[in-house]
């Protein structure tokens, strides 16, 4: 919850022009970014949750002090970055005490599920558009930006598992959430 929280106010305060816009920052603002915000983080969080765990994975959340103040301290000048915490996965033994190792395809699979909830939540947020307003636009464009900047193709994001499991994968999958993007 903190996570979630920490990372609203960040794209808040970001997107009112950080530092220099903080005066004319409002709760309401706030609490649109903190439906549409929270609602992708915690989604993509929980979809990598749920396919590790379908792989028969251990999978918890963990939240991430440092980047929850680099979230915060970074959106002061109006960036974006969107690191608060990452499910941690491991392999988990069977109850004859045998382990299956999570495999590089496992590993991509799990972490493409994260930016693709992005993509799905965005989408559903501009569906609905005529009916939640400014919450909806927020909504799309959030999510749409969570699934950019984790298919960045560095660790510990999750665009540099995708990366290492299918490049060209990573490609398509990447061009697609641009196009979204463009598009949206």
């Amino acid at each position: 919850m903190v996570s979630a929280v920490a990372l609203a106010v960040a794209f808040a305060l970001a997107d009112n022009g950080g530092l220099s816009g903080i005066d004319g920052l409002s709760l309401y603002a706030v609490g649109m970014f903190l439906a549409s915000v929270s609602s992708g983080f915690v989604l993509h969080e929980l979809c990598h949750r749920f396919v590790a765990r379908a792989y028969g994975a251990y999978a918890e959340y963990r939240m991430w002090n440092t980047g929850i103040v680099a979230a915060l301290a970074l959106s002061l000048f109006g960036v974006i970055f969107a690191a608060p915490g990452a499910v941690y996965i491991q392999s988990r033994a069977d109850i004859w005490g045998r382990t299956k190792a999570i495999t590089k395809s496992m590993n991509g699979i799990i972490s493409i599920a994260g930016p693709a909830s992005n993509v799905f939540i965005a989408l559903a947020f501009f569906l609905l558009g005529g009916y939640l307003g400014d919450v909806a636009a927020i909504g799309a464009r959030v999510n749409l930006q969570l699934a950019l900047f984790n298919m960045i193709p560095f660790p510990p994001l999750d665009g540099s598992k995708v990366f290492a499991w299918d490049a060209k994968f990573w490609v398509l999958c990447f061009l697609l959430i641009l196009a979204t993007t463009t598009a949206l």
